[in-house]
């Protein structure tokens, strides 16, 4: 029988897809992710010393970081299209 080998290393595919500002978005975003089966992690940003001090994000609103499988990103770019709108890419080349 063959012994296999287990690397002692993890591997993490995720990334992160998007950040989001506003509750409402997040629950958009959730519901279409969940819908279509593209597992995800949210992460808060918490305020840094910096950001409380110089106001560098409105201090009502909470950062929520998007994060999923690499593999996924082309599929779910194209599925939150509709609540995010077009990449900033996009906007550039629309403009020129």
């Amino acid at each position: 029988m063959e012994k296999k080998s287990m690397t002692s290393r993890t591997v993490n595919n995720e990334v992160d897809f998007c950040m989001v500002y506003d509750m409402e978005t997040k629950r958009k975003i959730e519901k279409i992710l969940l819908d279509n089966r593209i597992s995800y992690c949210c992460h808060f940003e918490d305020k840094g010393i910096l950001q409380k001090f110089f106001f560098m994000k409105p201090s009502n609103k909470v950062a929520c970081i998007f994060r999923i499988h690499d593999e996924e990103v082309p599929r779910a770019k194209e599925l939150v299209r509709s609540v995010l709108g077009p990449s900033k890419k996009k906007r550039k080349e629309a403009r020129k």
